[in-house]
């Protein structure tokens, strides 16, 4: 790219043309018509003064240089690079345009020095690659220059998110409140890569960053100057490291805590087929049986209650509506090492707990499935009312005369349906849905685990998909 110099070479001396009067810079042009040489630093190369049409008073190629490229520079990046040169003079800075280093290998559009301070400012409204930009902040660092790189459109309103392994993708750990790990450019190349930035919006007239998407470019330069800005951006990648410190801590027994959470809904589910098996089936010794299974419903409230007393607000969780969807779902607030401690232990308790739960649960579904004596298997459908739910445990009680309990799809006074031949068929512990129709129209409740006395031409059909298998011929 063709630079458009604020300053020159003239007679040996550099020559800023902003700080030329109206009258030093007529004098100037007067004097270059007669023959006085104008040197580019950029290049080397003659060149020529001119004002633009918004008065601004600058330098310019005599001829095409391939040192500077091809195209010209923009007068949008003139105009930037001479008012922030400007406010950082009028701030009581030493300022220059184009400042060459002393080792010759970089060049700022505007560095300015005060006390043991060394500021760059960078203006690229073109692309610029991401090796280019990481070299050239290289040498500022390894010159212990601060660099502020103002990049056109490169901010975004909407949030980017730290990358996780070799790809940025949008955070969604475990139910992780995301507010402190969420990037904007401007914090992610900050906080991955060390480059200060900012954007620059597309009228070329206001900056963006992630507190204000429409700021003024000389507050922004007092902010750098003032050091705020710096210390805005250091405090930032703090609290995102202490975040991402408190994420990776809590992540694992988030993890355990799901593996809980999706076991209480099997569980939950299993239980009500362990019902649908107790009540369809005659035992030695119901009582004792009875009270295994009050014993595993009490345990699985014990569950149920441990597992969301650790979902609460105490702990940090708390709910939030999906913008999009408008449902509910839980965060985490991420405040402290103590806090996943307490979670830690809460999840060791509740596993604990399952364990338990699980060995009596175990135990009953082999006895349910093996040691029915006198099987009075029909195929039956057990309202949801009259199943034991989880979420609502209570006493189970055995009623056989109640007949609002059990609803028999099977009528025994439909003498077709009594001819028909049937098979025992054993249903798979695992179904798509509670509730099987098939193609003849019979619907079967709840069969998960169970095995059932049905039609033989609907147990074929679902031995087909894989709903269970047909075990034997029905000797009745």
């Amino acid at each position: 790219m063709v630079n458009i110099p604020l300053s020159a070479i003239i007679n040996g001396e550099r020559v800023i043309a902003p700080d030329l009067s109206d009258s030093e810079w007529s004098e100037l042009k007067a004097q270059h018509r007669k023959g006085l040489t104008i040197t580019m630093p950029c290049c080397g190369m003659s060149g020529h003064l001119r004002t633009s049409k918004c008065g601004l008073k600058h330098f310019y190629h005599a001829h095409r240089s391939d040192e500077c490229g091809g195209e010209p520079e923009s007068l949008n990046h003139l105009r930037l690079k001479n008012q922030i040169y400007q406010i950082c003079k009028a701030e009581g800075w030493d300022a220059q345009p184009e400042y060459q280093s002393p080792a010759g290998d970089w060049r700022a559009d505007v560095y300015a020095t005060r006390g043991e301070r060394s500021v760059v400012f960078e203006i690229q409204l073109s692309k610029i690659s991401q090796e280019e930009l990481q070299e050239r902040e290289e040498k500022y660092a390894r010159d212990g220059i601060e660099s502020y790189w103002l990049l056109r459109n490169y901010l975004d309103p909407q949030p980017y998110y730290e990358a996780w392994g070799d790809y940025e993708i949008p955070l969604n750990f475990q139910n992780i409140d995301r507010s402190d790990l969420r990037l904007t450019h401007e914090r992610l190349y900050y906080v991955r890569k060390g480059i200060r930035t900012i954007g620059i919006n597309s009228d070329n007239k206001t900056l963006c960053t992630t507190k204000n998407p429409s700021t003024g470019l000389r507050e922004w330069v007092w902010y750098v100057l003032n050091g705020d800005y710096s210390h805005y951006l250091a405090d930032v990648k703090a609290q995102h490291q202490r975040c991402a410190r408190l994420r990776d801590s809590v992540l694992p027994v988030l993890h355990e805590l799901t593996e809980l959470k999706d076991k209480y809904y099997c569980y939950r589910r299993d239980l009500k087929r362990l019902y649908a098996v107790f009540k369809s089936n005659t035992w030695d010794n119901p009582t004792t049986l009875r009270e295994e299974i009050n014993l595993m419903y009490a345990l699985f409230k014990r569950f149920k209650d441990a597992l969301w007393k650790v979902y609460s607000p105490k702990n940090g969780f708390v709910w939030k509506t999906n913008s999009y969807s408008e449902g509910k779902y839980r965060e985490l607030d991420l405040v402290s090492e103590n806090q996943i401690s307490s979670i830690r232990e809460q999840v060791r308790d509740l596993k604990e707990l399952e364990a338990r739960f699980s060995s009596i649960f175990n135990d009953l579904d082999h006895y349910l499935e093996h040691n029915g004596r006198k099987n009075q298997i029909v195929v039956r459908t057990i309202e949801r009312g009259t199943l034991h739910k989880p979420d609502d445990i209570e006493q189970v009680t055995h009623k056989p005369d109640n007949k609002k309990q059990e609803q028999v799809i099977h009528k025994p006074n439909d003498r077709k349906r009594e001819q028909e031949e049937k098979v025992y068929f054993e249903f798979v512990k695992v179904l798509p849905t509670p509730d099987l129709v098939s193609q003849r129209g019979w619907k079967y409740t709840n069969p998960y685990g169970c095995t059932w006395s049905i039609n033989k031409d609907d147990a074929i059909e679902f031995e087909q998909k894989g709903y269970g298998k047909i075990v034997k011929q029905d000797s009745s």
